[in-house]
């Protein structure tokens, strides 16, 4: 331990003593009070319920029961938290201490002696709460780097009910004079009837810094509609170099408070809502973790300033609202704040526990809804009165691709670009009927040679979606045909959605959805590379809306495969393919999979068995040590190897409780008693998730 670090304990632990008297809980390490992360930032699809303690990269700092109670739950895993204490305090609150590397002495031992009567490694105890009462300060642990992650401590504190709380609010001091930066501002429109800067995708800004946490826009943002505010933002602290998460993020417009997020407390039954809180689609495409700044449907989460849906969500419409079609072509949540007409001013709050803040400022402009000059429809569209048109009755049927039409699907509308490939005249005119059965022409924005509109979405909306364009070139009126092939699928409803070869299906429950879904389906044939595939390919999309408890994808496999026991669903990530699941219905000739996000699938056959790399002690080895450490290390390319009955270590034919550290692709196991001189067999037994196996064993000797 270099001499820097040492000081930082010394003077820490000289800290905690002054102040662990002031506090009804002491702080769990003495190894730092600095963090590597922070309550309720990004796990994956999941917020992180804890905050980690930074040990230096080193593991054997005591751990502390940070006030009186008892042990009542012992978790030995080779994954997520490892080794890990639960400490329920004599308030109710429980503690989870995670990455653990040994337990205090008795707690060691009844664990050893629950995993010889499992036989498992794997064990999970709740110990009877006059079994290991503690009291405050009490050493019940040392810090390691068990389960996933560099040494680390987990400190996580929830509830009597077993909600994770920020720790901090139970008065602990850290210092920290750092605040968060600010990198990129989201604005997005959330109707067809809505835009930025005159288009109706969402658009990313990046913000210039002017002084001392404070950043600016540039000129001013033209906005209409209904538009939801986002910001990435990361903190800092004194001491470390790792990027946390915020504590308070807040939205005004003209200094008005109209939203906030303040991240205390969640449920575990809503983690997977963290999809809801974060911007799902940018994180989609690569642009990062992105905060809402407003309540999006379905989301229950507890951290905002209004439980109504779209709370946060500006309504910028014309003065006085002339005109406005929200309400007809969409529907208007109950949370959206209305702002009218003219000029307005944004500002963004960003700050860490302590207060420490950042704040970005911006201009608006309303521009209102966008509509067409009225088409010559029907005399009963939403228009009023027929008056003179393009659309004539004689009208020629136009050759294709004279206009090339592009589709980008959102949560409530379909994003329409035109693009012209011979010129024409004016604007052409997107038309196509509404679930009412009126008419609708889609308002168009001019952008060099090509052309921006929306079309609305609701759960009414069902596909195939005719819309006809129409367009004059060389003074004749043209008209083309485009069709918008996609399934709805309702929050809270169940239903299949096949694939036109009927190969594939995707199957929803009532709890699948956040939101309803668009869904459409792409199928195409397989390609020559590494991978055994089976048939096609099946592309489910969108990709880039979260799911709530998921869907389960099913792929027909052919009558005459000899090894359907070998396919598993696998999920193209770039060039490669990652197994999802293998859930085999021989009646059927399906394989199934639960996902919790949509993208490309395919049957893949694993019949490469798993490698051993490395079996020790090695083949006629001659020991000194009457207690060596058996270890084998190995991988599976593809289907991979599932629990602790698929990777065995065995001592002379005997299973042996051996520890498995994922990251290392390591197994390993010490005898607790000597071994007798003379010969001895070490034997490492593998199979993957397809049944297949690899095997070595190697001989040696004690001396």
């Amino acid at each position: 331990m270099n001499r820097s670090i040492l000081i930082i304990i010394f003077l820490f632990h000289l800290f905690a003593q002054a102040t662990a008297a002031e506090l009804d809980y002491i702080w769990p390490t003495d190894a730092s009070q600095l963090f590597t992360s922070s309550f309720a930032e990004s796990r994956g699809n999941r917020f992180h319920a804890g905050v980690d303690v930074k040990t230096w990269g080193m593991t054997g700092f005591p751990i502390y029961a940070i006030r009186d109670g008892n042990i009542s739950r012992i978790l030995v895993s080779p994954f997520g938290y490892g080794r890990a204490l639960y400490l329920t305090l004599d308030t109710g609150e429980i503690v989870v201490y995670g990455h653990l590397d040994k337990f205090s002495d008795d707690i060691a031992a009844y664990v050893k002696s629950e995993q010889k009567k499992n036989n498992s490694y794997d064990v999970q105890l709740y110990p009877d709460s006059a079994r290991f009462p503690v009291k405050q300060g009490d050493v019940i642990a040392l810090s390691g780097d068990s389960g996933v992650g560099y040494p680390h401590l987990h400190f996580e504190m929830r509830d009597a009910a077993s909600n994770p709380i920020n720790p901090l609010l139970k008065g602990y001091k850290v210092f920290d004079a750092i605040a968060p930066r600010i990198t990129k501002i989201l604005l997005q429109p959330l109707d067809a009837l809505s835009s930025v800067d005159g288009d109706c995708k969402p658009k990313l800004f990046w913000p210039t810094a002017v002084g001392t946490n404070q950043y600016e826009m540039g000129p001013a943002i033209i906005v209409s509609g209904r538009i939801g505010f986002g910001v990435d933002t990361f903190d800092q602290m004194d001491g470390v170099d790792n990027s946390f998460g915020t504590f308070r993020n807040e939205l005004f417009i003209d200094d008005q408070l109209l939203f906030a997020a303040q991240y205390e407390k969640f449920s575990y039954n809503l983690n997977n809502h963290f999809n809801l809180d974060r911007d799902y689609r940018q994180r989609a495409f690569g642009n990062g973790y992105i905060y809402n700044l407003f309540r999006d449907f379905g989301n229950k989460l507890w951290f905002y300033s209004s439980r109504e849906v779209y709370a946060g969500v500006a309504d910028f419409v014309k003065s006085g609202g002339e005109g406005s079609l929200a309400g007809e072509i969409v529907e208007i949540p109950p949370g959206v704040s209305p702002l009218v007409g003219g000029a307005h001013t944004f500002k963004i709050s960003v700050q860490d526990f302590w207060g420490n803040r950042s704040t970005v400022s911006g201009r608006l402009v309303v521009d209102g809804e966008q509509q067409p000059a009225p088409p010559a429809l029907p005399a009963d569209t939403i228009y009023g009165p027929v008056l003179p048109t393009l659309l004539v009755a004689d009208s020629v049927q136009a050759p294709p691709r004279d206009i090339d039409m592009q589709v980008q699907f959102y949560d409530r509308y379909i994003r329409i670009q035109l693009s012209a490939n011979i010129p024409i005249s004016g604007m052409p005119l997107v038309s196509g009927w509404l679930c009412s059965g009126k008419t609708y022409s889609v308002p168009l924005v001019a952008r060099s040679n090509s052309y921006i509109g929306a079309w609305p979405l609701s759960g009414c909306a069902q596909g195939p979606l005719p819309l006809s364009i129409t367009y004059v070139t060389a003074g004749d009126t043209l008209e083309q045909s485009e069709w918008i092939d996609f399934t709805t699928v309702l929050r809270g409803q169940r239903k299949t959605v096949a694939t036109e070869d009927g190969l594939c299906k995707v199957e929803f429950t009532e709890s699948s959805l956040f939101k309803d879904l668009f869904v459409r389906t792409e199928v195409s044939p397989p390609v020559s590379g590494p991978y055994d595939l089976v048939g096609n390919f099946y592309r489910i999309l969108p990709h880039d809306v979260a799911l709530n408890q998921g869907a389960v994808i099913s792929l027909v496999y052919p009558p005459d495969d000899s090894l359907p026991g070998k396919l598993g669903i696998y999920i193209k990530a770039g060039d490669s393919m990652r197994f999802v699941d293998n859930d085999r219905k021989s009646a059927e000739r399906l394989i199934s999979a639960r996902v919790s996000a949509f993208g490309t699938f395919a049957l893949v056959r694993d019949v490469e068995p798993p490698i051993i790399f490395s079996l020790s002690p090695a083949e006629g080895a001659h020991l000194s040590t009457a207690t060596p450490q058996l270890r084998s290390t190995f991988k599976d390319e593809l289907s991979g190897i599932a629990g602790e009955a698929s990777r065995l270590l065995r001592l002379d034919g005997k299973k042996v409780i051996a520890e498995y550290d994922p990251e290392a692709m390591a197994i390993f196991y010490t005898p607790e008693d000597s071994l007798a001189k003379g010969e001895h067999r070490v034997e490492i037994i593998l199979q993957d998730r397809c049944g297949n196996s690899a095997r070595k064993m190697n001989k040696f000797f004690i001396d």
